[in-house]
């Protein structure tokens, strides 16, 4: 009799473990790319909470100003989130290389990007416009409201932004010249020289000046600098500048103000759309201008670092009289002539849209340092 009972008794324990195995904690985690979460800085959400994990690509080297946003934005968010999403950043091209980053995200290898549009030639011709020379765009702040306000408040942009979810269009601060052997204070003095210049309106305005500008990733520059595969680069700025140490293998750095580069911080429609309401509504908290005020001055800052660094590296930093600026601003009108052109063969009214972007630039010039 006491066999029976022990034996019943043991029968009905193993029902109850394993009805109570079967009921679960009601948690799951939802890996939206397939990766290990970042851990983040958030506390770790209740375990019946359900957790969103995204990568984020981002080609800029892991010490560089871009990485600094990045990591404050991922912060942000997931503190908001309420350890609800885990975003892990795999910066320094981790992933891939810079000039893949849109793609990545738009094919959803990636489920967040950082990047330069200058690197997708041809599909952004309308964002180039804030990348105009000397359009009047000469500070981080200033040109990344100003290009966000239009993308915001016009619909100049958003057609060919339309295959991604834009969380923020923004620009670094303007680009100086980079010079081995001689100084340069006039046009002519680029002529013929080996310079490397992002794609678009930089690139037409050293076309138009003489010189034979190359398209390089910005991991090449020091190197081809070293190797004189080029004697001059500019379209960096002073963040990758400071970032890459490119002042080492450059005579001279010249402050012209020549133009700034547009950036864009995307994001794949599918995993947006994955995720439940409220975090998509996080996600949208922390887009534009919320996200501006987390890039804040960090780009203009780095510029006054970079000179010093410059100048203990021997690397002569320099600037132009007005009148020497003059001449190359009367080049860079031709190159907008140009761009324009083009823009207005496409349909769209290329001097509204300049006009668009002028009127902007000086509504924001109260961001400017």
């Amino acid at each position: 009799m006491k066999k029976k009972l022990s034996f019943l008794l043991a029968s009905m324990l193993c029902i109850t473990l394993a009805l109570s195995s079967c009921s679960g904690s009601g948690g799951t985690t939802t890996d939206v790319a397939s990766t290990p979460s970042s851990g983040g800085s958030s506390a770790s959400p209740a375990s019946d909470v359900e957790v969103h994990e995204l990568i984020l690509q981002n080609g800029d080297a892991a010490q560089g100003t871009p990485s600094q946003f990045l990591d404050a934005w991922i912060a942000a968010v997931e503190e908001a989130s309420g350890g609800r999403l885990k975003i892990k950043a795999f910066h320094g091209g981790a992933l891939g290389p810079m000039k893949d980053s849109y793609d990545m995200v738009k094919n959803g290898t990636a489920d967040i990007a950082w990047g330069l549009p200058s690197m997708n030639t041809g599909k952004f011709p309308l964002t180039d416009v804030v990348a105009l020379p000397f359009i009047g765009a000469t500070d981080s702040l200033q040109a990344s409201y100003a290009l966000w306000d239009l993308y915001d408040s016009t619909d100049y942009l958003k057609d060919e932004w339309s295959e991604v979810k834009v969380i923020l269009l923004h620009t670094n601060c303007d680009a100086p010249l980079m010079t081995n052997g001689k100084q340069i204070f006039t046009p002519e003095d680029l002529q013929g020289m080996k310079i490397r210049v992002n794609g678009g309106p930089p690139t037409e305005f050293m076309t138009q000046i003489g010189a034979n500008p190359i398209s390089m990733g910005i991991a090449d520059v020091y190197t081809s600098l070293e190797k004189n595969v080029i004697n001059a680069a500019t379209s960096c700025g002073w963040d990758v500048v400071n970032a890459f140490k490119l002042y080492e293998q450059a005579d001279y750095i010249c402050d012209y103000a020549f133009h700034v580069n547009p950036y864009f911080f995307v994001m794949n429609w599918d995993s947006y759309n994955a995720l439940p309401a409220d975090l998509q509504t996080v996600i949208d908290e922390y887009s534009g201008y919320k996200a501006l005020e987390i890039v804040g001055s960090r780009w203009q800052d780095v510029k006054a670092a970079a000179i010093a660094a410059a100048e203990e590296a021997d690397c002569q930093y320099y600037t132009l009289t007005n009148e020497q600026l003059a001449a190359f601003q009367e080049i860079g009108a031709t190159a907008r002539e140009a761009w324009m052109a083009d823009i207005d063969a496409s349909g769209v009214d290329a001097q509204a849209l300049v006009d668009a972007m002028v009127e902007r630039l000086e509504a924001h010039a109260d961001k400017a340092a």
